[in-house]
């Protein structure tokens, strides 16, 4: 019989702030709101210059310092900010959710994550993950929603592809123990990470159709929606001046120093994957079906062809 999770499992909400004072009070209010109260917040500030620790401790004043922690983060960027935080041994829950400064949550959106995740495994690794709902910067519109995701996860999947925003993102112990082995390595994001590891490992990682979050879009979004035609011919871009290339290269550069022992499937994908990438022409449009590998979504399957015919995976 698979054991389920807790009844009421005690939750560790981590975010990461860095100059977010303008939208971080409707986010910090949703958290509040949430119908399921047995949770901690950690925040790691990234040496923010503008009101964000005041409103962090406002916030701690409010709710207590039990409910509320302010740390201070390695100020290298928003991915190691992250990965800071969910590594962190003295952090510990039954479940992990990531949260980003300036999104809002509904009302539901940890009860309804729990739900879903109770029905999984939880003697293996678990990841969450879910669309997400686009706002105007001043949360008055729906832009639209992320992309429908209908092929299954894996790390087929993940070596080419991030499957979903951190913003979304929840796991369990399983997971946050595995990707402690990575400490010192540098990745693209730390969600696309979460992700990896996950598939890599042997978890189960949910993609849950049903958004319950509020990516807000404004001038500073570190990535942005990836709706409409100008945002995929931005990607498209990234595509062909080498960007997503770079990101492979930190990848197998990461797995390379990972020192896999006991992934043989994986590891074979990933020894075949540097080496084709690099081979002639004919082997690299071959390389894509030949290892299965695979987008979620038709123009994205097909960038890989064309990235394989241009040299930039």
């Amino acid at each position: 019989m698979i054991r389920s999770i807790k009844k009421s499992p005690h939750l560790a909400i981590l975010m990461c702030t860095y100059d977010g004072e303008k939208f971080l009070e409707e986010q910090l209010d949703s958290i509040e709101t949430q119908d399921y109260k047995n949770w901690t917040l950690f925040v790691n500030d990234d040496g923010s210059k503008d009101s964000t620790l005041k409103i962090l401790k406002a916030y701690q004043k409010k709710w207590g310092s039990k409910k509320l922690h302010i740390r201070k983060g390695p100020q290298k960027g928003f991915c190691q900010n992250f990965l800071q935080i969910i590594k962190d041994k003295k952090i510990k829950a039954d479940l992990y959710f990531l949260s980003d400064q300036d999104d809002v949550w509904l009302p539901h959106k940890l009860s309804h994550t729990i739900k879903k995740i109770s029905k999984l495994n939880p003697l293996k690794p678990i990841l969450y993950c879910a669309r997400t709902t686009f706002i105007s910067s001043c949360a008055n519109y729906i832009l639209g929603q992320s992309d429908l995701f209908q092929r299954p996860p894996s790390f087929k999947n993940a070596i080419v592809q991030s499957i979903a925003g951190g913003n979304t993102m929840a796991f369990n112990n399983r997971l946050k123990a595995a990707i402690q082995m990575s400490y010192h390595i540098e990745v693209v994001s730390h969600d696309w990470w979460l992700y990896i590891i996950n598939e890599l490992v042997g978890g189960k990682t949910l993609y849950d159709t049903e958004s319950t979050i509020l990516y807000r879009q404004h001038n500073r979004s570190l990535i942005g929606a990836n709706i409409g035609f100008m945002a995929k011919m931005k990607r498209l871009r990234m595509l062909l001046n080498g960007t997503y290339r770079a990101y492979n290269s930190k990848h197998l550069k990461a797995f390379n120093d990972l020192h896999l022992r006991g992934l043989r499937s994986h590891i074979r994908l990933i020894d075949r994957f540097q080496i084709l990438r690099d081979r002639r022409l004919k082997d690299r449009w071959k390389m894509i079906a030949t290892l299965g590998i695979y987008r979620q979504t038709w123009d994205g399957h097909l960038a890989l062809y064309l990235g394989a015919v241009f040299h930039k995976l």
